[in-house]
């Protein structure tokens, strides 16, 4: 079975959401009698030698484009005259569409898998089985921003809500099968055909079994890619207005922001108030093994919070909002605390800084959770079966 699989950046390095799922999913099915052809949107060729050496092992063929900065701006200028979104229209282009004909009429796969709507029109006009894997709800993300954005930001947001919640609907009645990470944004698409594929950790137990037991430090940490508008709105708010409080009562602790391409207004908390921001880290894991406690006050987003998955994983105790929990189906406050104000979030991080028999109990459930509920394995599985399934091998 040959497929070719559409990605709108290239798996490697996985930084991003859609990057790990990618990677992820492409070590999974070398292990599989499929065929993968990989076509990848990149934005330098300064990275295509290192793309190349760290997919090659997984994929049949390699096809990476570029598409610059200019380039991409002046497609997003395309949306007034042909309604499309702002996201669909960046990634979308003339000769990157016959590119990608061309690589089909040769290789004549049995099936295109395309990952996100921002590649979907590659796939779209095509006589081919396809399947789509969405994530998450790029309309839902983009209506939550518009709400908390002020003057142009607001107008530009709402009208990219619309643009994309036309769309994800068009995408949804043309492709043989779509998946998506969370139960919450299947609910809001409100379309029953949309299998559910949580991602997967690997930060399994074996994996973490490299590690030599490390001692828990007095460490709050927030992680995630810091560009990131939720997250950076998230890290922002608690260094500014929540943090401060713990600080003066609770001095020898530390609050570590962690993540790659911090923004300016991250940076430059560096140093306030034993606020660490330390970009990107090579091992994550084994911040999230020294660190005592982990949180989460997530306003906006969309899709499941691999952050979430991850500290659980290495048994970081969690703190989190709502919304950093919508995408983790079943999880409870055996596994996790959560509050719904401001109040609740200082009482329960007090609370959990001085009882070391909850942070335990947390740790455990937390793990057991993870194991049971996000691997890889699985979600290839499912992603597999649906597209035997569809092409009737």
């Amino acid at each position: 079975m040959k497929v070719v699989y559409l990605t709108a950046r290239p798996p490697y390095p996985p930084h991003k959401g859609d990057q790990l799922i990618a990677w992820e999913q492409l070590k999974q099915l070398k292990k599989s009698d499929i065929s993968i052809y990989l076509i990848s949107i990149i934005s330098s060729t300064e990275e295509e030698e290192l793309i190349r050496e760290k997919l090659a092992p997984y994929c049949k063929q390699i096809y990476l484009f570029k598409l610059g900065k200019v380039t991409k701006l002046l497609n997003l200028t395309k949306s007034v005259i042909n309604l499309k979104p702002l996201q669909v229209n960046l990634f979308t282009n003339r000769k990157l569409k016959r590119n990608v004909s061309e690589i089909l009429e040769d290789i004549q796969p049995d099936l295109i898998h395309t990952q996100t709507v921002r590649v979907a029109e590659y796939a779209l006009e095509k006589d081919i089985p396809k399947t789509l894997d969405m994530i998450d709800a790029l309309s839902l993300n983009m209506r939550r921003r518009a709400k908390k954005e002020k003057f142009y930001k607001k107008i530009i947001l709402s009208f990219e809500n619309i643009l994309l919640k036309r769309y994800e609907s068009k995408v949804l009645n043309v492709f043989e099968q779509t998946f998506i990470v969370s139960e919450n944004d299947k609910k809001y698409l409100d379309n029953n055909t949309i299998v559910v594929n949580p991602n997967g950790t690997y930060m399994t137990p074996q994996y973490l079994s490299n590690y030599p037991t490390l001692k828990r430090e007095k460490i709050i940490l927030f992680h995630g890619n810091m560009q990131y508008y939720p997250n950076v709105e998230a890290a922002y708010t608690f260094a500014t207005q929540i943090w401060p409080i713990f600080h003066k009562v609770y001095r020898e602790y530390q609050f570590y922001i962690v993540g790659k391409d911090p923004v300016k207004k991250i940076k430059q908390l560096h140093g306030m108030n034993n606020v660490f921001v330390t970009g990107f880290v090579e091992d994550i894991c084994e911040l999230l093994c020294r660190a005592e406690i982990a949180v989460y006050p997530l306003k906006s987003g969309t899709g499941l919070q691999n952050k979430v998955v991850e500290a659980l994983s290495c048994g970081l105790p969690v703190i989190a909002s709502p919304l950093a929990l919508q995408g983790i189906a079943n999880i409870s406050n055996q596994e996790v605390v959560t509050y719904t104000t401001v109040t609740e979030l200082i009482s329960s991080l007090h609370n959990l800084i001085n009882n070391q028999e909850l942070r335990n109990r947390l740790s455990i459930n937390g793990k057991i959770f993870a194991n049971n509920n996000f691997s890889w394995e699985v979600n290839c599985s499912r992603l597999v079966s649906a597209w035997k399934r569809i092409v009737k091998v």
